[in-house]
């Protein structure tokens, strides 16, 4: 018998089978997203024959200080794909909680199509890209100060101004710890932070906070620390000092009529 309920302590050994079997994660951070963000009320699971079948989780955000949610590690088992079950979870998330929209970053391109056919409509961001030479123009050379900064919410705050999933202290210090395991660059200073990843000679930004006067320290920091000669960076449309252009990036389903239909998605752990 099919049921949707929320996950309980008790399923953490089979959420985490069915997270392994669904996606190429470090066990380290698997742990880690146990250990620091999962509670059994962020799940929602569908059960059937006693069996974890799917999952989601859905954590709580808000934009403009509206009710919403962010999903992330949604997975269903190979032989129950394509019974209308992911579906079925991501609109009982929605109206358990009251979320009145729900923002979610799809693995691979083909899942687009898949979030389209589920009610969710394409969510842009702004990209820039740049070489070496044009960044080192940006950079601002500073004395280096011991950080006195213990959260970065505030900051986030300031920067991004509306239209942004909101993340509180501990869910940035826990992106910070995550992709710190997959080799990311994480910079912080008093003026803000970044988190970046290198491969192949490509560095990719997946977000700048600071105020647009200081963006200049934080390039500097991060190129003294990568050898990159091309650099991609993910920015909100607030975000001025380098020349960006809008591209497809995260899903969004909306449940009532308040729709922006821009919404900066950062943060969200991909």
């Amino acid at each position: 018998m099919i049921e949707l309920r929320l996950s309980r302590e008790s399923d953490v050994n089979s959420l985490k089978k069915l997270y392994r079997s669904c996606f190429e994660e470090k066990e380290e951070a698997l742990e880690l997203f146990f250990e620091r963000i999962y509670k059994p009320e962020i799940c929602y699971v569908v059960e059937d024959g006693g069996q974890i079948v799917s999952m989601l989780y859905f954590l709580n955000t808000t934009v403009n200080g509206r009710r919403a949610g962010y999903i992330y590690a949604a997975a269903t088992k190979e032989e129950f794909r394509g019974t209308g079950l992911m579906s079925g979870l991501v609109n009982f998330a929605m109206a358990t909680t009251g979320a009145e929209l729900c923002v979610t970053l799809p693995a691979e391109d083909s899942l687009y199509d898949y979030y389209q056919r589920l009610g969710f409509k394409p969510l842009k961001i702004n990209f820039a890209e740049i070489n070496r030479a044009e960044l080192e123009r940006l950079a601002t050379p500073y004395e280096e100060q011991e950080a006195f900064i213990s959260g970065y919410c505030g900051i986030r705050n300031r920067v991004l101004k509306d239209n942004f999933l909101f993340w509180n202290n501990n869910h940035i210090d826990y992106a910070f710890d995550y992709y710190a395991l997959y080799g990311a660059k994480i910079i912080k200073n008093n003026f803000g932070y970044l988190i970046a990843l290198e491969e192949n000679g490509v560095c990719e930004v997946l977000e700048i906070i600071c105020a647009d006067r200081n963006a200049g320290f934080l390039i500097n920091d991060l190129l003294k620390r990568t050898e990159a000669e091309s650099f991609i960076f993910r920015l909100s449309p607030k975000q001025k000092f380098i020349l960006s252009e809008e591209k497809r990036f995260a899903m969004v389903k909306y449940k009532t009529d308040f729709r922006p239909e821009c919404i900066f998605s950062g943060l969200t752990l991909d």
